[in-house]
């Protein structure tokens, strides 16, 4: 799998750390094609992918090399919602950082809606912006849900590699602070516990057939920079429900493929990382994919990999590594829209070897206030190694990544974050979704 062709000291140049500085949100600020062929209506596939290998992330070019094809359409200006411009403007001008860059006075809406990349904090502010952008849902449900595992021996030939999926029944997501969109605003009730969110995996399984049944589980997200999230699973042989803390903290590449989810809605906890602003490029990214679930399509009797619309961006390059002790070797880039506030790409590392690389695929519509959402509709998640683990033991490699061996795999490998199937039930800031459903004690049965 190639990398990015573009040396990052060229992107971190002086000639493109500028950042926008218009009345939020801002507007898009596309760098110009080197090339003057990259205009709207260009397609690109495998016979030319190479000529614009800068301007695509490392995900999207392997893609590309088993069938994808991107499709350049215009740039456009993806305005936010109406009730998350109103709530950045409302309280915006209260926000700051403490002495450990802990975010202070921080309500609702965009915390730091202009930023100067001279600015020491620049990275930090930038992932606060991130992990509080106009993409985060006050509320979420959507069945079934899953990380689907597929391969391919040649390009346009894709196969389902079913024992490696891992696929929720139902996932439920429930904000509680910094709501924008339904009432109540900006805090669910009293939130007397201070709960940031939380969100609720039903039959957590192996596969779509339902036959590796590993159980239920609820995570808690709270407000505290110094808390770490929670998590309550069934066990389903001794019948109790169990409570220990997520791994979402600092995920490998062992477990994380199995927790994609946090890169949907349910990102990582902001103050477990430390941030380096590396720069900014041009990036393509889709961001108004043709269709949900994206990036794969049914054939009669084959799945292929479909052509989806990509449009040039402007994306910060943020560098992410852990606080954790223990954790210091694992970091990631990800590639964030300098407007939008949405993720475009990332690579994991290892190190120095990177380990994994990532693209989504959004699907911006029309807020019924005005501006738009963004829903996650599609996602690659491409493995650098290419060798999926044993069942189960992929999603334990976190605690025995040691203990684990495998065969060089043939064939090439990657997962999408997606709905199950086409006739998927999916509900985005409806104001349906119960407090009652993240109680602990529901789990049991």
């Amino acid at each position: 799998m190639a990398s990015r062709l573009v040396p990052l000291a060229i992107l971190v140049s002086a000639a493109i750390l500028g950042s926008p500085s218009h009345s939020y949100p801002q507007s898009p600020q596309p760098s110009p094609p080197v090339e003057n062929t990259l205009l709207p209506g260009t397609l690109i596939d495998s016979s030319n992918a190479t000529r614009y290998a800068q301007f695509l992330p490392a995900a999207a070019q392997a893609a590309i090399r088993y069938g994808l094809k991107v499709r350049v359409v215009p740039t456009q200006r993806l305005d936010w919602s109406t009730g998350f411009t109103k709530a950045t403007e409302k309280y915006s001008g209260q926000v700051g950082l403490d002495q450990e860059d802990n975010i202070t006075n921080y309500v609702a809406g965009a915390p730091f809606p202009t930023v100067d990349a001279s600015d020491p904090k620049a990275a930090v502010k930038i992932s606060y912006n991130w992990h509080m952008g106009p993409f985060m849902p006050d509320d979420f449900s959507l069945a079934p849900w899953g990380s689907f595992a597929y391969s391919s021996e040649k390009p346009n030939s894709i196969q389902p590699e079913e024992d490696h999926n891992y696929v929720c029944d139902r996932f439920t997501f429930l904000r509680f602070a910094h709501r924008t969109e339904v009432d109540p605003r900006p805090t669910f009730g009293s939130n007397s516990q201070e709960f940031e969110w939380k969100a609720r995996c039903n039959e957590w399984t192996a596969n779509p057939a339902g036959d590796v049944g590993e159980g239920s589980g609820i995570w808690l997200r709270y407000l505290d920079p110094h808390r770490g999230d929670e998590f309550y699973g069934f066990d389903p042989e001794t019948r109790r429900v169990r409570r220990g803390g997520s791994a979402s903290i600092a995920v490998n590449e062992g477990c994380r493929s199995c927790h994609q989810p946090y890169w949907a809605y349910a990102l990582p906890k902001t103050e477990a990382y430390r941030y380096r602003l590396l720069g900014t490029t041009p990036l393509l990214a889709c961001m108004t994919a043709s269709e949900e679930p994206a990036g794969l399509k049914q054939e009669t009797t084959s799945l292929t990999l479909r052509e989806e619309p990509f449009e040039l961006r402007n994306a910060y390059i943020l560098e992410m590594t852990p606080r954790a002790a223990g954790f210091g070797n694992l970091r990631g880039l990800v590639f964030v829209d300098s407007e939008a506030y949405v993720w475009l790409a990332a690579e994991f590392f290892d190190t120095s070897e990177r380990t994994a690389v990532a693209v989504p695929l959004w699907r911006a519509h029309p807020s019924p206030a005005g501006g738009n959402l963004f829903d996650l509709a599609g996602e690659f998640y491409i493995p650098s190694r290419q060798q999926p683990l044993s069942d189960k033991s992929e999603h334990n490699a976190v605690h025995a990544r040691s203990g684990i061996t495998s065969p060089n795999y043939p064939r090439w490998f990657f997962r999408t974050l997606r709905p199950a199937r086409e006739d998927f039930d999916q509900k985005i800031n409806s104001g349906d979704v119960a407090e009652g459903v993240f109680n602990p004690q529901a789990l049991a049965r």
